[in-house]
């Protein structure tokens, strides 16, 4: 099948050809990218028989690519309480309340809610407890998820349930919270709430088919053709079997259309190892789904005060955070995945975090200079120029989420203090220093909706709240360099350059059109204005607003 879209305002993102009016797509790639009446030769050599589509003036880009995301809990996380936007425990405990009320009474799995954030509560600005959700949920065992999940929340009953007391949570140190008695308070942090999460789990192989193929269409809604995803840690007991063989059947089905890139989650040596002994490895899979690097977990979360810091925090001196491993445990794990030619990809957000990831890494290329697999900082946050020249000579990918600013704005001064701050979140001086630096929103820590998270990138403003304000403005990039942000290196971060990322010809036909030019605009403002019209996957429309 040829078909012929044609009278468009394509802009490619292939900077040897940057602009065209018309594409042919043959099968499911772009044949030719250029003029209509060079298309039109092309097609008369090749075939009798096209189609025709008329853009109609429209913005045409490349589909987009987020780089670092958790789409099957984003996918799951439809189906859990959503207490984003609670200003007050009260507050959640009236939406746990409400929840508990429409519950079946044959359901026996745990009670789960997400998405608070301490810091928005208007009374105590504190972590809610074991007390407030047992006022709620009985015997219930409920699990709630702090909006940069790398913090929960245990009721009793779900405390009895995994085993932790007073005599369990010493173990795990400080990813428990404790009562001055020495009781845990339902506050679990990081690995051991990843390990609740997963042990948890009730998606079985229908459930996954079923909500992935509803989540894709939320995501097509929003221009995005390409995911990258940590999703292991979500499946039961970390199956990931059980998640590629839900890609596989269906994307034999037919069914499976957004392109996933799974960034595995496995945080164990043993772990590791078995992954490759089973036959997973980079590139596994197809150009529906394949495996795209290894996922470890080096610290949490600025918000939390669990991204690990090499000084103190400045608003809370008995803390620099959680690092998850010493340097030479994070050694061991990125060397077994670089000897086996798979990146990782190391979510590190505090300065000590990323320099003990760069140092695994120094380590791991010194060690084994053979390999070459394209090792990345995700979120990449909190930073100096010392570090960023690190990523610049060892070759390393930054996975970014500009929205993370809409939030972090009003905490980085606080958390990190003046001379860190002004150094963080370092976009434009990572580009300029020729990091490859990828667009992601790490949803549902963040929605996954496309042009808020441009705009935080463009405009350096924050989108909520009632005074606007500017966050180092020197930091912001141009409208290009964003989407290529969201497009070409999103590619390249997942090592798929040579088959998407631009409209260019033997490549993948995967496009947006949008109602407004971006590169047009009279404001930035109007990014936040501008809307995904139709979604086209393999030159096939997957989505349209009409």
């Amino acid at each position: 099948m040829i078909t012929l879209f044609k009278n468009g305002n394509i802009r490619t993102m292939d900077c040897m050809h940057p602009n065209a009016d018309c594409f042919v797509v043959q099968d499911n790639k772009f044949a030719y990218v250029g003029t209509e009446d060079v298309a039109l030769e092309y097609i008369e050599a090749n075939s009798k028989d096209f189609e025709e589509v008329d853009l109609s003036g429209h913005c045409v880009l490349p589909g987009f690519n987020d780089s670092h995301m958790h789409f099957i809990h984003f996918a799951k996380s439809l189906r859990s309480i959503n207490l984003v936007g609670t200003k007050s425990i009260d507050e959640i405990k009236e939406r746990l309340k409400e929840g508990i009320k429409n519950r079946k009474s044959d359901d026996k799995t745990w009670f789960e809610g997400e998405g608070w954030n301490h810091d928005y509560f208007l009374d105590e600005k504190r972590f809610p407890n074991k007390f407030d959700l047992d006022e709620v949920t009985g015997d219930v065992p409920t699990l709630i998820m702090r909006a940069c999940f790398h913090i929960g929340v245990l009721n009793s009953a779900a405390m009895k349930a995994v085993g932790l007391n007073k005599d369990t949570a010493s173990k795990y140190g400080k990813l428990v919270g404790l009562l001055p008695n020495g009781e845990p308070d339902g506050i679990i942090k990081e690995s051991l709430l990843d390990d609740v999460k997963t042990e948890i789990s009730s998606l079985t192989l229908d459930i996954l088919k079923e909500i992935i193929v509803a989540a894709q269409d939320k995501a097509f809604a929003q221009g995005l053709t390409s995911v990258q995803s940590d999703d292991v840690g979500y499946t039961p007991n970390y199956d990931y079997d059980l998640l590629f063989q839900a890609f596989r059947e269906l994307d034999e089905a037919g069914k499976l259309k957004i392109r996933v890139g799974e960034q595995c989650l496995l945080q164990k040596t043993e772990a590791i190892q078995k992954f490759f002994d089973k036959g997973y490895k980079y590139g596994f899979g197809n150009d529906k789904y394949r495996v795209t690097c290894v996922k470890l977990l080096s610290d949490g979360s600025l918000g939390a005060r669990t991204a690990a810091l090499r000084n103190n925090y400045a608003d809370d001196a008995s803390t620099n955070g959680i690092s998850m491993f010493s340097q030479e445990e994070l050694n061991k794990l990125v060397l077994l995945s670089h000897k086996n030619n798979c990146p990782v990809a190391i979510h590190a957000i505090g300065d000590r975090a990323i320099e003990i990831s760069l140092n695994a890494i120094e380590n791991a290329q010194q060690l084994d200079p053979d390999h070459h697999p394209r090792h990345g900082i995700v979120h990449c946050q909190i930073t100096d120029y010392a570090l960023l020249d690190r990523l610049v000579e060892l070759d390393v990918l930054a996975f970014i989420q500009p929205i993370f600013i809409d939030y972090d704005m009003n905490i980085v001064y606080d958390r990190a203090g003046e001379e860190l701050a002004k150094t963080s979140y370092a976009w434009k001086t990572m580009i300029d220093k020729g990091i490859y630096a990828s667009f992601g929103t790490d949803c549902p820590v963040e929605s996954f909706n496309t042009m808020p998270n441009i705009y935080s990138a463009v405009a350096r403003k924050n989108i909520t709240g009632t005074e606007k304000k500017t966050y180092l403005p020197n930091e912001k990039l141009s409208i290009y360099e964003a989407i290529n942000a969201y497009t070409v290196e999103g590619a390249y971060a997942s090592g798929e350059e040579q088959i998407k990322g631009t409209i260019s010809v033997g490549k993948l036909a995967d496009f947006i059109l949008l109602d407004k030019d971006l590169f047009n605009l009279h404001s930035d403002e109007e990014i936040l204005d501008t809307n995904v019209i139709e979604t086209y996957v393999d030159g096939n429309m997957v989505y349209t607003s009409r």
